[in-house]
């Protein structure tokens, strides 16, 4: 269903990307980009660490529930505006959570920190109303949260209040809003931009607020036929990191500086031979990785401040591996199966995103939850009387948790 889900927004996404360019970019749109000043970033390889993740291939437990050092519980009010569909992003703020769900094809829906409803953007062609949404970002100098659809930013206060549209002279698939302009994403087969001459074949393109091409980075030659993941822009206060399309290898980038660096590159064996990520049809993936003991990194990625956590798929054992790596020890611990007490937290080990120190999981709630949790030592006296609230058709919880060093 995952790679279903993938194929048809690509299909859809190039569609929109491949309409003639004399219709979509104007002259002063081209050259709007300055593109004869755009230099190309190369990054710097002098640090590089090399992650061995041989150790946590296969089906294997790992022991996640000790490792957990705080836990904040967050029910999401539940009413007929507010349901959510599957959750494709969530951004947490001081005051604020906002999350992208797969609504009407992919919506916002704004929460307080509290869980409380606040607004579900409505579908539409008119002013702030959303229409081929792709991606969301929030300005944390601005306060302002940034919508991508289609050839347009569309820009909203913290409470989700249209402010403005600005029209975009290029397309990619992802975007990351910087105090001082844009880091934006491409896929390899989207296409669309070939105003942008040579450097349509770079893959990271970073411009200022009027979307002056300043910098390009991370080419690539040849066009996946493969499945990916929904971002390769990974953003956590003042952390951004970028991977890409089967590379094994995470970017660190500083906006401040313009300093792009290889940080770390995964290692792994029975490796998903790439003639397959760049055959002929997504069905010769599908049906190789479906039927062969081969493991890939589609780009999935989190950072907190003190861990980092890398993915690996196989779709033959029908298992996602997770590893998480703390930052100031280097050790590694992961598998595909978390051992944890039911009776001390739900099930977070596989999280959806970050919120500074936090990881943020999700788990699907149920009117017993109290049953299992009210002896918890780690979920707190207030978080409890949330729990005991829970019905079997709430929306999703949301889990903000620490782990300890170790």
């Amino acid at each position: 269903m995952k790679q279903i889900c993938f194929l048809v927004c690509v299909l859809l996404f190039n569609s929109c990307q491949n309409t003639p360019e004399k219709t979509r970019y104007t002259q002063e749109q081209i050259a709007s980009l300055q593109l004869e000043e755009t230099k190309i970033l190369t990054p710097k390889m002098d640090s590089i660490k090399k992650i061995d993740l041989n150790p946590f291939l296969g089906k294997k437990h790992f022991e996640f529930g000790n490792l957990v050092s705080d836990v904040k519980i967050i029910p999401l009010e539940t009413n007929n505006k507010s349901l959510i569909g599957g959750i494709y992003k969530i951004i947490t703020t001081e005051e604020y959570i906002y999350i992208m769900d797969k609504f009407k094809g992919r919506n916002i829906i704004i929460f307080d920190k509290s869980g409380k409803f606040i607004k579900r953007f409505s579908h539409g062609q008119g002013p702030g109303e959303l229409s081929r949404l792709y991606d969301i970002d929030y300005d944390f100098k601005n306060d302002e949260l940034v919508a991508f659809q289609h050839s347009f930013l569309l820009f909203f206060d913290k409470q989700g209040k249209f402010l403005r549209q600005e029209r975009l002279p290029l397309g990619f698939n992802n975007l990351i809003v910087t105090d001082d302009g844009y880091i934006f994403k491409t896929l390899s087969q989207q296409g669309g931009n070939t105003h942008l001459e040579e450097k349509e074949k770079y893959t990271l393109l970073v411009t200022d607020k009027k979307f002056e091409l300043n910098f390009v980075s991370l080419p690539v030659d040849q066009e996946t036929r493969a499945l990916s993941a929904y971002t390769y822009l990974h953003k956590n206060d003042n952390l951004f990191k970028i991977t890409g399309e089967f590379t094994d290898s995470i970017y660190s980038y500083e906006p401040k500086t313009n300093k792009l660096t290889t940080e770390f590159v995964l290692d792994y064996d029975r490796k998903l031979p790439l003639k397959y990520v760049y055959g002929k049809t997504f069905e010769e993936f599908d049906r190789i990785t479906q039927n062969n003991n081969y493991y890939f990194n589609i780009g999935d990625y989190f950072e907190t401040f003190s861990q980092n956590i890398f993915f690996l798929e196989n779709y033959y054992i029908g298992s996602q591996t997770v590893i998480y790596r703390d930052k100031k020890t280097g050790n590694m611990v992961g598998g595909t199966d978390a051992n944890y007490d039911p009776k001390e937290i739900p099930p977070i080990a596989f999280p959806k995103a970050v919120y500074k120190d936090y990881f943020v999981s999700t788990y699907i709630p149920g009117s017993k939850d109290y049953d299992f949790l009210k002896d918890s030592k780690i979920i707190s006296a207030e978080d409890k009387e949330k729990i005991k609230l829970l019905e079997d058709d709430d929306n999703p919880v949301l889990v903000y948790f620490k782990l300890r060093e170790f």
